[in-house]
């Protein structure tokens, strides 16, 4: 017998250079599963699909290649759709494979049987069942669309019988590193246009974007600080540039202290958009506000704005450095900046509790500019997401184009699995938590130690805080205490509860220095959050 569809959809995997698919086994997909042992691919078992999904995704994305999750059919393919919609909104590519009916089955056999196919198609860039006769253009098709700009999801079905039965032969394509749609604007061009315009600007504003290549960190850092230009970020490009730097006005977007936000963006003379992405903004300001748009691929959704070229970010980067600044400005959004900082400090005396703003800088002392952070969604993305200090890139990882719950412990495994000489911080809320806690479990089980601050405040506090500004009562948002530290404990991680700044410090180091997990649960007042909002 030849080689099966199963066999050849592992090897086309190997061979594109994906040593880990995230996922939970099915008796459908056992075969699929055997031959990615013998092709030498791990199978990271999770304890749900949809949290193996996006520990895939951004495993993936740090290593540069598709993330890959396999799942069973039913339930568990039904499980993929808060993680390919997370790819789909946030820019991070996930190749999803899963089990389906035999298309040969009788048609009154509905068991387990959707319409997966169908159901995904709307938030993937590519969608096809694999067969022998055409896993070989299937499978590599499927990882490139993943990677060609934007970054997005595929998904796959293999049904049992189609993954025994003979693959027709024929290489697939190798996996390169993503195409982007061809760029019709001269960098020169428009890099003299720009220089234009910033030479008549008195409160100029860069604002980075989802949009950018990582690999062009160091053009932007040198053009920014060289010509000393204001710069933003949105928060899932955060640490593209050091946001500990003199120019750095602050995170925009929706998140805390998001009022001094727009106050820059409405006070500035000039908006330049390099990479800016409209699927991270909670707001309408960048439909509403004059943007000069650098773009080197389109938008989520394809879109490019009006009267927009498409130009290479390297290029036009380097375009503009081969001149001197066009102009001289000195710090315009200084009131701003000193506002921002006062808040974080801006600290009140609940007893038993720990100011939010503590928390961020006592992690940030303990950890390495190099440590990764992601979060989860709610109160505390709006905090780590202005005021944490991302100084590299690919080092803060949020959900924010879905801004999805229980994001946070998944992406901190993945991002583990893909650094796993950098240190991974999950900060997490305890409704978050409650939802995929389990998952600390696969982490010791798989050698992806990371430590996970949960921060307690007994409620959905972003909807309460919403339900406050909307002068309604606060209805249904509030939950009984689980104890954190039990929870960790019954997964075999240690666990500490505090409220001193201090010891979650020497805590978080204790555990990065000795490489181990730990859970910290930490009370906080959700009223705190006002005053940071």
């Amino acid at each position: 017998m030849g080689v099966t569809t199963a066999a050849a959809t592992a090897r086309l995997l190997a061979d594109a250079g994906i040593e880990r698919v995230f996922g939970l086994p099915g008796g459908e997909v056992l075969v699929l599963m055997d031959e990615l042992r013998r092709a030498g691919v791990d199978f990271v078992l999770m304890r749900h699909e949809s949290n193996a999904g996006i520990a895939a995704a951004v495993h993936g994305k740090l290593r540069g290649q598709p993330g890959v999750v396999l799942t069973t059919l039913g339930p568990g393919a039904a499980n993929l759709m808060l993680p390919l919609s997370s790819s789909c909104l946030d820019q991070e590519p996930l190749l999803a494979i899963s089990a389906q009916i035999p298309d040969d089955f009788p048609a009154s056999h509905t068991h387990q049987l959707l319409p997966l196919v169908d159901a995904y198609r709307p938030v993937s860039k590519y969608v096809a069942k694999i067969t022998g006769r055409n896993v070989a253009e299937v499978v590599p098709r499927a990882l490139a669309e993943c990677m060609n700009r934007p970054f997005g999801a595929a998904y796959l079905t293999l049904s049992a019988r189609e993954a025994l039965k003979p693959a027709s032969s024929g290489g697939g394509a190798a996996l390169d590193g993503g195409t982007i749609p061809r760029r019709e604007g001269n960098a020169r061009q428009k890099a003299k246009a720009l220089a234009g315009l910033l030479e008549n600007a008195r409160r100029p504003l860069v604002l980075l974007g989802l949009g950018i290549n990582p690999a062009n960190a160091k053009r932007i850092r040198q053009w920014v600080n060289d010509w000393d230009l204001p710069v933003a970020v949105t928060p899932k490009v955060k640490g593209i540039v050091d946001e500990t730097a003199a120019n750095f006005v602050g995170v925009v977007g929706g998140m805390a202290a998001d009022n001094l936000m727009c106050q820059a963006l409405e006070s500035a003379d000039l908006l330049i958009g390099v990479g800016l992405d409209p699927v991270e903004i909670d707001g309408t300001w960048h439909a509403e506000l004059p943007i000069h748009w650098i773009l080197e691929a389109s938008n989520v959704g394809g879109i490019v704005p009006p009267d927009t070229q498409l130009v290479d970010h390297a290029q036009i980067l380097d375009a503009l450095l081969d001149d001197p600044p066009p102009a001289t400005w000195r710090a315009p959004f200084r009131e701003l900046q000193q506002k921002r900082r006062e808040r974080l400090n801006d600290r009140s005396r609940a007893s038993g509790t720990m100011w939010p703003g503590d928390i961020v800088q006592a992690l940030a002392a303990a950890l390495p500019p190099e440590a990764i952070v992601t979060t989860d969604v709610g109160s505390h993305k709006y905090l780590f997401g202005q005021f944490w200090p991302s100084r590299q890139p690919q080092t803060f990882w949020m959900s924010n184009g879905l801004s999805g719950m229980a994001y946070g412990l998944s992406a901190a495994l993945g991002a583990r699995l893909a650094r796993p000489d950098v240190p991974v911080l999950a900060a997490v809320g305890d409704g978050g938590f409650s939802m995929n806690c389990q998952e600390l479990e696969t982490a010791k089980r798989v050698g992806a130690p990371f430590v996970t601050v949960v921060i307690e405040d007994g409620s959905y506090s972003l909807i309460k805080l919403s339900q406050e500004g909307k002068h309604l009562e606060p209805y249904r948002v509030d939950f009984g205490p689980i104890d954190t530290v039990k929870m960790a404990e019954a997964c075999g991680v240690d666990g500490l509860r505090t409220t001193d700044p201090d010891e979650l410090a020497s805590a978080t180091k204790r555990a990065v220095e000795h490489r181990r997990s730990l859970v910290i649960g930490i009370p906080v007042s959700y009223a705190d959050y006002r005053r940071l909002f």
